[in-house]
């Protein structure tokens, strides 16, 4: 079978090399390999012209964004199967001769294999539950840039809606899978896919995105008992990315605001080493607060270079210093064992009400 392999790229100079590269070392003779540059002007078209003559399709011109690239590039799509593979992304080896005997092997219109995640140079396989479609109503169930699907799908279905910024081609696989399309999943580690892309930066964006498309399929017939659990997912997580853009703009372009929430001239202890108390930890630090240690009850003596106290050995009774207080679940009783100590209540507060304050300072416009 002759596989298509495409790849959109505008001003990918840093990262395109490797991604060439990866798709011509797969050393697989019925290859289509094609390129659509949106007219780049950072050195990457010096960097595609190092390969021509060994890529099947290459232009280079301004367009109207990701998906108009994407559907370009499928409209001079000759193989019987196609791919599309990030310019910042890359395959493992071999991988085109096993996802060839796949479709040799199987009835189906598409293979679907997984991804390692990488990012600052860890990669990390990522976990996909393919166990029923239905899954694709709460995100990503057959990572696009480890799928692989026939040419038939594409005259059948057509290509990505272009009203869609960031999701279409989650949009194209509902679209396709709800219509019937087979689908063969496989624990094979296909391609790797590099954090940062036009998902990873508009978070917001795209679940927005997944939520009126979800929407979208939770209304055919077949699908409608979907439709409340979709809502209640998304506007759940809606509000979760929210604050979390929220806290991320607040440190990050208005600190001094958040600054003027401490005092300085204290000390301030940390009541908690979850995951809660060490997130208190990293905005403390970005603060430049002084940190006296952790308080907790078990046997972890330290926490990176800071000290952990048992709370009946907590000496800050008459010192001043500030107590934050970071397990949601435990805040009353924490409490009471800090009155039962004889701490004022000025003297402590909790990991929410801190969260609450520096995200209303960090608003963000959408």
């Amino acid at each position: 079978m002759k596989i298509t392999v495409i790849t959109v790229c505008y001003n990918s100079a840093e990262t395109i090399e490797r991604t060439i590269k990866s798709v011509l070392a797969q050393n697989f003779s019925d290859l289509e390999y094609i390129i659509v540059d949106g007219g780049s002007t950072d050195g990457t078209l010096d960097i595609i012209d190092k390969y021509k003559n060994w890529i099947s399709v290459y232009i280079s011109e301004p367009d109207n964004g990701l998906y108009y690239a994407m559907n370009k590039g499928l409209k001079m799509v000759t193989g019987e199967i196609f791919a599309f593979l990030n310019s910042d992304d890359y395959y493992a080896d071999n991988v085109l001769k096993r996802v060839n005997e796949y479709f040799e092997g199987n009835d189906v219109d598409m293979v679907s294999g997984n991804m390692y995640i990488c990012e600052n140079g860890i990669s990390e396989k990522a976990v996909y539950d393919k166990s029923k479609k239905e899954n694709m109503f709460f995100g990503v169930v057959y990572p696009h840039p480890a799928l692989f699907a026939k040419k038939d799908l594409y005259i059948k279905y057509g290509g990505f809606d272009t009203s869609y910024k960031i999701a279409a081609d989650s949009d194209w696989v509902m679209r396709v899978c709800f219509g019937g399309a087979k689908v063969l999943c496989v624990e094979d580690y296909f391609t790797y896919f590099s954090v940062g892309g036009i998902s990873s930066r508009k978070r917001y964006l795209a679940l927005e995105e997944e939520y009126h498309l979800a929407l979208k399929y939770a209304k055919w017939d077949e699908y409608s008992y979907m439709e409340k659990g979709v809502k209640d997912f998304y506007i759940a997580r809606l509000k979760q990315t929210e604050r979390a853009d929220r806290m991320n703009n607040a440190l990050e372009k208005k600190i001094e605001d958040v600054k003027e929430l401490f005092d300085y001239s204290k000390e301030y202890y940390i009541w908690g080493i979850g995951n809660r108390g060490r997130e208190c930890l990293d905005v403390f630090e970005k603060l430049g607060l002084r940190i006296g240690g952790f308080i907790d009850s078990y046997k972890t003596t330290k926490v990176k270079d800071y000290q952990v106290v048992k709370p009946e050995n907590v000496e800050v009774r008459n010192t001043g210093n500030l107590i934050c207080i970071t397990p949601k679940e435990y805040e009353e009783e924490i409490i009471c064992k800090l009155e039962n100590m004889g701490i004022e209540s000025e003297r402590y507060f909790t990991y929410s009400d801190m969260l609450d304050q520096i995200i209303c300072i960090g608003g963000v416009e959408r």
